[in-house]
């Protein structure tokens, strides 16, 4: 279990520090206080993933990991981009329904193709005891 949290935990650390580091070169420097919102989530985002890759079903290790965190990434693209509407908070304008659902779409890839560096990550950390 510790194996699966480990994997998880370390792939989306990098991840955060990518999307960081993009989302403060895109933002204007004026606008980077916009930015404070998606930077609370994506503080949380390694523990949550750990504790997802903990919840994973054990019949599902290895082969259907990456589709075990498609599900995790729709979930988090319901919440954060239909129920909490971060980007109209980040944007400071209303994001219309059709382009936050595709959003919703794009993060459930987004986080499939995650999920496989996830599986990578596991199969890397060695065998099971």
């Amino acid at each position: 279990m510790f194996r699966r949290f480990a994997a998880a935990s370390a792939v989306a650390s990098i991840l955060v520090g990518v999307a960081v580091t993009i989302a403060s070169l895109v933002v204007p420097a004026d606008q980077l206080s916009r930015l404070f919102p998606i930077l609370r989530v994506w503080c949380l985002v390694p523990a949550l993933w750990g504790v997802w890759a903990i919840l994973t079903p054990r019949s599902w290790l290895p082969e259907r990991l990456s589709w075990w965190g498609a599900i995790l990434g729709f979930l988090a693209g319901l919440l954060i981009l239909i129920v909490l509407s971060i980007p109209e908070q980040v944007v400071g304008e209303a994001v219309s329904v059709t382009l936050r659902s595709a959003g919703v779409v794009v993060l459930t890839v987004a986080y499939y193709l995650f999920w496989m560096l996830v599986r990578l990550a596991w199969h890397a950390l060695g065998p099971a005891h």
